[in-house]
């Protein structure tokens, strides 16, 4: 009977050691350590917070909501490496879950705040990158996904959404911004699915009284004019043009700032003797609502990087490159080293200010709004003046009207004028079926294979809505988007060579060139190249574009 009893023994021993290994090597919780992990919400957020869809530092805002180059951006860009996990924002039911036209894949949450109704939207995941399912109920701060790259997508990020009234059910989307910029870190505190699921309670954000957008809390009205001096900002008469402009910036448009540092005689590194560098200092650091402020001012900054000639930043321990990857910085023992207190930006510098120096006024969120000429040195970098033009459309027939008033505002080079008067040379008076004799087609005359990679249907805001070379360059709305997207294109691929004297001429005359003669052979030529269709060309389009300008 021992044999028998030992051999029991064993076997059970086998058994229960097997259901401890399937408990723990489960690969149900492979996400088991990501802040928040898994699906049962994990970390998740203090009760009545929101989340932000990805954790603090792995991010950086890429587009903005209803920006000058992208009137009809729906939502918010965050570019974060592919992979980088994700987040639902507040506590609700997943409506949709997997493939959608456009986004590749996508998660739509509906949530109840404060007895209202509303959606979030994740974009762009691949098929493997979706962590839930349609009927799933989530918490704030619950890991749902994956950042991917799929669908109409130029690179990993999550494209972000935020409805009020609900995304499928006849909603209107509104800026998520101000929801962003008061969202804490994912895993910052234990969820509380009772507090969260169906009616979580939290601040809305407050209203723009005009308009009815969304707007961060306590911010500064638009700017306008050239941007006033402030006694907040110490030691200005070392800080370089750059440095002074960002400083007048946060000062007008961030009144909770009092104090902006710059200049100091001796430190680590070269950015402050030298002028290039400033500090905004950050009331009640410490505090929710002072990290808003500085997560406010980082993404102000970041968005109008161009504008102010911004190098890198850096706030709450993350270094922040105009261009390229944010990464973590080293823990430099305390809050001030560590820029919990404090934003910093060093810029390029500009030169000293010279006697009358201006600088132009504040940009507004949402806008790319240009800066005056200053003649410094240093100021070709900052986005020239262009002055757009309002359009006169007495003459445009009515099915382009939309279309060319809407693609003027797609970037600083292109006004609605001056996109008429391209589309009217090109199709010899604005015909829809002019084919040239080397085969360029309809209004803007693109040659087939330049529609195929630059072309694209486009829906009722303008966004596209087909994949390259989709729809028609026949068609006034395709057509007129595709013109005005590749004008843009090539401007801003020509800034880098204007910049560094690489390219000669003024910026439209180049784009145009390049329009009518490849981007190329601007290139190859350092300028206008010297064909003669090209160099009449870049005469005629502004001239007939002067016929489309309001007086």
């Amino acid at each position: 009977m021992r044999p028998i009893k030992l051999i029991v023994g064993l076997v059970i021993g086998i058994i229960l050691l097997t259901l401890v290994m399937v408990v723990v090597l489960d690969p149900r919780d492979d996400d088991a350590c990501r802040p928040g992990g898994g699906l049962s919400g994990g970390g998740g957020v203090p009760a009545g917070e929101l989340s932000l869809p990805i954790a603090e530092g792995e991010y950086v805002v890429s587009s903005t909501y209803k920006s000058a180059d992208r009137p009809g951006h729906r939502g918010i860009d965050l570019a974060a490496p592919d992979g980088t996990s994700m987040y639902a924002m507040a506590g609700g039911v997943v409506v949709e879950a997997g493939p959608a036209s456009g986004f590749g894949n996508w998660i739509v949450i509906d949530h109840t705040i404060d007895g209202q109704a509303y959606s979030t939207v994740y974009g762009h995941m691949w098929d493997d990158g979706v962590a839930v399912s349609t009927g799933d109920t989530v918490t704030a701060g619950q890991y749902i996904g994956k950042v991917g790259s799929a669908g109409q997508s130029t690179g990993p990020h999550l494209h972000f959404e935020l409805w009020e009234g609900g995304r499928l059910t006849g909603g209107t989307e509104a800026n998520p911004q101000p929801w962003l910029d008061r969202a804490v870190n994912p895993g910052s505190g234990s969820a509380d699915p009772d507090a969260k699921t169906e009616d979580t309670k939290t601040e809305e954000p407050e209203k723009d009284d005009d308009t009815g957008t969304d707007t961060p809390r306590r911010q500064a009205p638009r700017s306008g004019g050239e941007m006033p001096d402030s006694d907040k900002i110490q030691s200005k008469e070392n800080l370089q043009v750059d440095s002074i402009r960002v400083a007048r910036a946060v000062a007008q448009r961030f009144p909770d700032v009092q104090t902006i540092g710059g200049w100091r005689p001796v430190d680590a590194y070269p950015d402050h003797p030298s002028g290039r560098a400033v500090d905004i200092m950050i009331p009640n650091y410490d505090t929710n609502e002072g990290r808003e402020l500085g997560n406010r001012i980082k993404n102000y900054l970041f968005a109008h990087r161009e504008f102010f000639n911004i190098e890198y930043m850096i706030w709450r321990q993350m270094y922040i490159p105009a261009a390229g990857t944010p990464n973590q910085m080293e823990d430099r023992g305390d809050p001030t080293q560590n820029h919990y207190d404090h934003v910093h930006v060093t810029t390029v510098g500009g030169g000293m200010a010279s006697a009358g120096q201006t600088y132009g006024a504040a940009p507004t969120d949402g806008a790319d709004n240009t800066s005056e000429t200053t003649g410094a040195p240093g100021d070709s970098d900052c986005a020239p003046d262009f002055g757009h033009r309002s359009l006169n459309d007495g003459e445009i027939p009515e099915e382009l009207r939309k279309w060319i008033a809407l693609g003027g505002q797609v970037c600083r080079e292109v006004d609605s004028p001056l996109l008429a008067g391209l589309l009217y040379h090109e199709s010899a008076g604005f015909q829809a079926t002019a084919v040239s004799p080397v085969g360029a087609q309809g209004y803007g005359q693109f040659m087939p294979d330049t529609w195929a990679a630059k072309g694209a249907k486009v829906d009722e805001n303008g966004e596209i809505s087909g994949p390259p070379g989709s729809g028609s360059p026949s068609d006034p709305a395709d057509a007129t988007m595709a013109a005005a997207r590749y004008l843009c294109e090539i401007a801003d691929g020509q800034r880098e060579g204007i910049a560094s004297g690489q390219l000669s001429g003024d910026p439209q005359t180049l784009m145009l060139a390049g329009y009518n003669a490849g981007p190329g052979a601007v290139q190859q030529y350092g300028g206008v190249p010297p064909y003669a269709e090209t160099q009449k060309y870049v005469q005629i389009v502004p001239e007939e574009a002067a016929r489309f300008a309001s007086a």
